[in-house]
Order: structure tokens, then sequence, then C-alpha cells
């Protein structure tokens, strides 16, 4: 399975359980897209309506995750949830995810029936189901987290993206580091796609004297799909000019998107 599907998992199974196991609607706007489309009729429409629910949700209320499928954009996760209703329900909730987000959703519910009043015999969400399924869950995408180079990746992406001032170089980096979708937010302006993010980095450098270069301050760190690194910009033995920091989300082993901070000058 790829990154992207394991990735994809990763944030419907959070998303479940933030919202459904911790009853945390602050998750709703970290996890779900702004745009989000809602296709259960008890539910309202949109974002807000879902944290809205959630905050109201009694303790009583409790999500158990099982199967958990991903093909492309699309994710299905197999549940139980006790709370909801009077009896306890089996659940298949279907998300589409775009851009790390939770954009759209349709679930079908139905009443669990015990195994022993079952004219097939076979339960609806097997006793052990979910503790199987989390633990395979969690070290496929513990493996998928591991291969993610951090530090040559984010330190590469300074030197030769954001260092680079030939344009066929730069590009053929950006091919190299990040997705073809791939979003970068500058302070004040975003692109999307390696055309837009080159273009971007070059009106960047025309800002800046021709021996300013962009440099690590320490290694940079990452894990589960985040990495950072703290940078300088100004002359190599110069005085420094600037600093920040970039966070990187990552998926299939390259940059999706690239959030640029600078620090307030003291």
């Amino acid at each position: 399975m790829s990154t992207k599907a394991e990735r994809n998992r990763a944030l419907v199974l959070e998303a479940m359980t933030a919202l459904f196991q911790r009853r945390d609607p602050l998750a709703v706007g970290r996890l779900y897209a702004s745009e989000y489309i809602q296709h259960n009729p008890g539910i309202p429409q949109g974002r807000e309506a879902l944290a809205k629910l959630v905050a109201k949700l009694p303790s009583t209320v409790f999500y158990e995750p099982g199967m958990i499928i991903a093909e492309g954009e699309y994710v299905a996760i197999h549940g139980r949830i006790r709370g909801w209703a009077p009896k306890p329900q089996v659940v298949v909730d279907i998300f589409r995810v775009k851009d790390g987000r939770l954009a759209e959703h349709w679930d079908v519910m139905q009443d669990e029936v015990p195994t022993q009043g079952s004219k097939s015999g076979s339960s609806m969400f097997a006793p052990d189901e979910g503790t199987v399924q989390s633990a395979t869950n969690r070290d496929a995408i513990n493996d998928v987290m591991a291969d993610v180079d951090y530090a040559t990746l984010l330190h590469a992406n300074l030197a030769r993206v954001f260092g680079e001032r030939d344009v066929a170089r730069r590009m053929d980096a950006i091919r190299e580091l990040y997705a073809e979708d791939a979003v970068l937010n500058e302070p004040h302006a975003t692109a999307m796609g390696h055309v837009a993010v080159c273009d971007a980095v070059t009106a960047l450098l025309r800002t800046l004297p021709p021996d300013f270069v962009f440099t690590a301050v320490r290694p940079a760190m990452g894990h589960h799909g985040i990495g950072h690194v703290q940078w300088r910009c100004g002359p190599v033995k110069g005085p420094v000019a600037a600093t920040g920091m970039d966070i990187a989300r990552f998926e299939d082993g390259r940059i999706q998107e690239l959030t640029v901070f600078i620090d307030s000058p003291n």
C-alpha cells in the first residue's frame, strides 16, 4: 500500500477516535476541510455543525474502530459505536480525503444483533476486531513514517531550492523533493505545483543580495509525516539578516506542503 493511502488511513482513524472517543470538537478544525460535505441526513451540513455535535456528545458515547480499507482518495472504516442510539450500532464510515483533510463523508449504520440472534451465526463486529486492526494500523503507519528522512529532505530544500539561483537546477530539485501538487505557504502568498513553487522562490531570491544563502541553524527533525527546520539567511560569513522556520508535511517521501515562518525582528 502506498504511503499516501497509509496517511489517509491514519487521518481517518485519528478523526474517528478524536471525535467519538475523546469527544474533542477542536479536532474538527484540524482534521476536516473547510468545505466539508456531510451526507448523513441526521447531521447538518458543514464542519461547524459537526464540531457543535461533538461538543454536545454525552460521556456515554464511545467508538471502537475496526477494519480500515483505503484506496486512492477514499477510506472506509468499520466500527461499533455505543451511546449514539439506544442499542450499540455497527457502522461503516466512508471518507474522501483532499489535501490531507477529510473533505466528504457517507455512513451506513444498523443496530448490532448479538451472534446468538443472527441467522448467519456470525458476529457483526468481532470482539477482537478493534484490537487486531488497531495493532495492524499502528504498525503499518509507524513503518511508513519511519521511512521519511526528514533531515536530508529539509536540508536539501534549503540548499537546492531556496539556495539555488539557477532556475533549471532549482526545477530539477523541486521535481525530486516536492509532490506534483505540493503547496508552498509563505507569510503573504500561497503557491501550488512545481512551476508556481519555483516562481515563488525566484521572486523571493530577486529581493535578496546575491551572496545571501539559507542555512539550517540545527539539524531538522520530524515524525509522523511532519518535519521542521530552523534556518538563518544572510551572507555565508556575514551577519544574520533573517531567521525563521520551515514546517513540512510529507507524503510518499516528498514534500506535500511547506509552510514558511519568518521571525519578527527584535
